[in-house]
């Protein structure tokens, strides 16, 4: 069979049960007009008698259609009432000269085109059974028609012909049946293929991590992929129809139009930081024209990465650069400075020790030893940035080293009432490879960096946890003043302080500490929101087995 679909033949049985009534309907007043059927057929008159007829078959069919069952028997018992019913119109309207001879004709064409090639043929050879079994019945005496007088080699011509008419449509409805069912199967096949294609293109699409947008020429978004939607904190559904610069930004879109893409081999590129709920990312971008089989331009493909974790690598290592460099100038103007100045303060305290001077005298001679010690500092940290000593890091324990340092901190005389810290722990142990000296230092100028910023006063909330990994985490979070983003991203410059009297070297030291420690530490932060600064310590394991030094720098030397 052609149709296999339950919802196809179902169609097919709705369609022939109109077509039937039309046909009908029509061929019998129209006939009428012609004055080719008889007045009466019975005690009734034959048009009326057949248009009720034919209604209340339509009816019926209607009516077992509707019921949903057994769609291939209804098809059978239609095809069994319209041999029926034209085999009375052909018999009562002139039997061989009768006009609806050709209705056998449409019953074989539908019997081959739904029921196959096999059913057509056994509508060719019922028809011809039928038809010729009005001549029979009528030469024989038995059932008197109303037809022309025809002699045996006539009727016997006529009943031939009609037949070879009946199995040569059969013949061309079963060939175009098999035909049809040769494209039904190929187009099944090349819709399949392309529901498979289309289903491996929305899979590839929605698979790959970058981000993928298509574009027409005015700019409105046609494909949105679950990677965009997670790199721009939007709903793939929702930016589909929604024009690229409601998105990106005029300045990308523009640099779109004036590339004159379908020109020029190499795509566009372009970076920018993208503001999110919560952040920014700083996503890098991949133009290209999206052309047809003739090279017309139809819109824009584009695709993006997020580049936020490389470009902090970048200024990461730009920081360390400039570091690098200072600590060099450092090493040498320290050791320029510091001699002259031990001799200077050396010779200021002799003398204020063995002179007699006026009170006047003797407060300069303090604030220049004042002065001197500061400065003497100032040099002390220089070196311990640029020229730092060597200690072994060991196997220790993180929780019980930040306990300790939060001791001193709470019993520190800086710490006064309007400020509290309050330590969270949610590990007992965390082995990491270090040097608590050097930790000491960490922890105690973060929290002295959080009271600072607490002007007011406030809650430092320092907190410690064991990371996937099994190294350690410790976040330090102040409710303070906060910064902005220029002051994040020079927080860990060498002399950039944000408070008076600093020198700006506390955070320096710090990252380098954390570097040496083979850590990683970041800051958080918005103005009037306080900070929060994260430290992530490997674990002992992984620190011991990364193969790099096993010293980090401490003090400098004396």
């Amino acid at each position: 069979m052609v149709f296999h679909q339950p919802k196809d033949l179902r169609r097919r049985l709705l369609e022939l049960i109109i077509f039937r009534a039309f046909v009908l309907l029509l061929g019998l007043n129209v006939a009428d007009r012609l004055q080719l059927l008889p007045a009466q057929l019975g005690g009734f008159p034959f048009l009326a008698f057949f248009n009720y007829l034919t209604l209340a078959l339509t009816a019926g069919c209607l009516l077992i259609w509707w019921v949903h069952r057994h769609e291939t028997f209804q098809l059978y018992l239609q095809v069994g009432a319209d041999l029926i019913l034209t085999t009375a119109l052909v018999a009562y309207t002139r039997a061989l000269e009768s006009p609806f001879v050709s209705f056998y004709v449409l019953i074989i064409i539908y019997c081959s085109l739904t029921l196959g090639h096999n059913c057509g043929r056994v509508g060719a050879a019922l028809s011809t059974i039928l038809y010729a079994g009005i001549l029979i019945a009528d030469r024989l005496g038995f059932i008197s028609f109303y037809g022309i007088e025809l002699s045996s080699q006539q009727a016997t011509f006529r009943i031939a012909a009609h037949a070879l008419g009946f199995w040569a449509v059969a013949y061309l409805g079963t060939y175009l049946h098999q035909r049809l069912q040769a494209m039904e199967h190929q187009l099944r096949e090349k819709i399949d293929s392309l529901s498979e294609l289309q289903r491996l293109n929305d899979h590839i699409v929605r698979s790959i991590r970058s981000g993928l947008i298509t574009t027409d020429l005015q700019g409105r978004i046609a494909v949105f992929n679950a990677a965009a939607g997670e790199l721009t904190a939007r709903d793939p559904e929702e930016m589909i129809g929604q024009p690229l610069q409601r998105l990106l930004g005029e300045d990308l879109w523009g640099r779109i139009l004036d590339a004159e893409l379908c020109r020029n081999a190499k795509a566009l590129r372009h970076e920018q930081w993208h503001d999110i709920e919560g952040g920014r990312r700083y996503l890098g971008f991949s133009v290209s024209p999206l052309l047809d089989k003739d090279e017309r331009l139809l819109g824009y493909i584009i695709s993006f990465q997020d580049l936020t974790e490389i470009r902090r690598l970048e200024e990461e290592v730009r920081l360390k650069d400039r570091m690098a460099a200072v600590g060099r100038m450092a090493a040498g103007i320290a050791h320029e400075i510091r001699n002259p100045l031990t001799a200077m303060q050396g010779s200021v305290e002799i003398l204020r020790d063995h002179a007699s001077l006026p009170k006047t005298d003797e407060r300069l001679l303090e604030i220049l030893l004042r002065e001197s010690d500061r400065l003497n500092k100032f040099v002390g940290d220089f070196l311990n940035f640029a020229r730092p000593g060597k200690y072994a890091r060991q196997p220790l324990d993180l929780v019980p080293v930040l306990k300790d340092s939060v001791l001193l901190l709470k019993n520190s005389p800086e710490l006064r009432d309007k400020y509290s810290v309050v330590l969270r722990s949610e590990a007992h142990s965390i082995r990491i490879l270090g040097n608590a000296d050097q930790l000491n230092q960490v922890f105690w100028n973060l929290a002295q960096n959080a009271i600072r910023a607490m002007p007011q006063g406030g809650e430092l909330e320092i907190s410690i946890r064991r990371t996937p990994e099994g190294g350690g985490q410790i976040l330090f979070r102040d409710s303070g003043v906060g910064m902005n983003r220029e002051e994040i991203n020079q927080i860990f410059q060498p002399f950039h302080s944000r408070f008076s009297g600093g020198l700006g070297l506390g955070m320096t030291v710090v990252f380098q500490i954390m570097e040496d420690h083979q850590g990683k530490i970041s800051c958080e932060s918005q103005p009037g929101k306080g900070t929060t600064i994260s430290l992530s310590f490997p674990p002992e394991t992984q620190a011991a087995a990364s193969g790099e030094t096993e010293f980090v720098y401490a003090e400098a030397e004396k």
